[in-house]
Parts: structure tokens; C-alpha cells; sequence
């Protein structure tokens, strides 16, 4: 059987050469570890650090509920900014019992502290940690996240190039906003971009929306479905290196 070699034009090798993944961004909840609880836990701590301080301070469900809902009707825009309405809820449950609100300021800023301390020792999913050190070797690797987690304390830190928040942006995902942000720091295009993610409208749909391709880790709990479909699904994270070679080969073949 005869074997057909085709030959590159100048301008198709240069097509080919462009064609490539450059910079890969993760969500973190349910991407990377199991959230719910995370968030348990870092709250029990906090509660905890408040029955053991503050005794007289009623600081349970019902409190909570009350201050939130007092608060998103003063400041609707801070509703997503977690760490930030941590705060208010803490202070606007604390300052009944004080006569000074600048300690309750003070406090409240201890408390979030406290919960974010907590809400960053997580517990990472099989293979996370090997998959991200893999994938460092090849690509640059970045977090855009609606949480509130402390990377920076977390021993995955070293993997990460950078890490942009939607309290730092002032607005949440699938909003184009944040992710345009990683955009301009990374300074590539957006087809040269790949975000993974497990939720289908903020990560999937929001990320597709400004031209990065998308990789959706499967999350049997999230119900929505998105708008955009993923160009690879993965079950699991150790199969993301397997995903972004198949990419990286589709891409080759064009």
C-alpha cells in the first residue's frame, strides 16, 4: 500500500504552531474537593470559637438567616462576595451585645479569620495533587474561583501561577468579567486558554462564552444544565492530562 505524505504550506505550520494550549485554569469547590464539608466543618469551628469567647452571643441558624437577609436588602451586591458578608453577618449579630462597634469590628474581622482558616483545609480529591504537577511541567495553571478558599496556604499553592477571585473582580461567575480578567494577566488568547470546571452555567457556559475552551468535571449534584457543551467531560481529575493530550491532538489534525 502506497504511504501519502502531505506537505505543510509556510502558513498552515504556523497555523499548526499557534494552535496550542498555553495556560489551563481550575475552579476549585467540587473541582478539586468535595465542598460541603469543607463548609461544615469551618463553620462548627467558628461557631465553636464564638460559644467559647462570647457566650452570651446567640450565633445559630436563625440568627444567621436574620442578619443575611438584612444585610442583601441594605447591600444586594455584596451577595456574592462571601468573605465580605461573612464579616457583615458577624458584625450585625455581635454588635447588640457590645457598646463600642468598633469591636464588633474587630471581632467579626477574628471571625472571618477563624472560617477561613477552616474553609482552606480542604481535603483534595484522588489524584489532584499528581495531576497538577504533571500538568505545571507542560502548561501554565491558574485558579478563577466565586469562593472564598485561601490557595496561598494550601500545598497546591506551588502549582498555580495565579489566582483571581470574584470578590477581587467584583463580579461573579459565568459574568464574562472575571474571566476576561485572566485573559489580560495571562496575556493569551482565549482559544490558548482552557478552563475546568464542575458547574455547567457558571464555569462551562461562562468560560465558552468569551472563546476558552472547556473541560467539565462531572458533579452528579449539580441539576442545570448549561447553554454550551463542553468540548471534553471527564469523571474524575486524574483524567484531565488524557483530556487536554486529545485536544492537544484534534488540534494537530485540523
Amino acid at each position: 500500500m502506497p504511504k501519502f505524505t502531505t506537505k505543510l504550506t509556510q502558513g498552515q505550520r504556523e497555523i499548526k504552531a499557534d494552535n496550542v494550549i498555553k495556560v489551563i485554569g481550575f475552579d476549585l469547590d467540587d473541582t478539586l474537593w468535595d465542598v460541603i464539608p469543607v463548609i461544615k466543618r469551618a463553620e462548627r469551628k467558628l461557631s465553636n470559637w464564638i460559644a467559647s469567647g462570647f457566650p452570651k452571643v446567640k450565633y445559630g441558624e436563625l440568627e444567621i438567616k436574620r442578619a443575611r437577609e438584612k444585610i442583601l436588602q441594605e447591600k444586594p451586591e455584596i451577595g456574592f462576595q462571601f468573605t465580605r458578608m461573612r464579616k457583615a453577618i458577624l458584625k450585625e449579630i455581635f454588635e447588640p451585645y457590645l457598646k463600642n462597634p468598633s469591636t464588633a469590628e474587630e471581632i467579626s474581622q477574628k471571625g472571618v479569620e477563624v472560617f477561613i482558616k477552616a474553609r482552606s483545609e480542604v481535603v483534595l480529591f484522588p489524584e489532584v495533587e499528581r495531576t497538577l504537577e504533571e500538568l505545571a511541567t507542560k502548561y501554565e495553571l491558574g485558579i478563577i474561583t466565586n469562593g472564598n478558599a485561601d490557595i496561598k496556604n494550601m500545598k497546591i499553592s506551588k502549582y498555580f501561577s495565579f489566582s483571581i477571585s470574584a470578590e477581587e473582580i467584583g463580579t461573579p461567575k459565568p459574568q464574562p468579567e472575571i474571566f476576561l480578567a485572566a485573559l489580560r494577566l495571562t496575556k493569551v488568547d482565549s482559544k490558548d486558554f482552557v478552563y475546568v470546571g464542575d458547574d455547567l452555567v457558571n464555569d462551562i457556559d461562562g468560560a465558552k462564552n468569551v472563546g476558552m475552551t472547556t473541560i467539565w468535571k462531572k458533579n452528579s449534584a449539580r441539576q442545570l444544565n448549561g447553554n454550551t457543551v463542553p468540548d471534553k467531560v471527564i469523571e474524575h481529575i486524574g483524567a484531565l492530562p488524557r483530556a487536554i493530550q486529545e485536544i492537544v491532538n484534534d488540534r494537530r489534525f485540523r
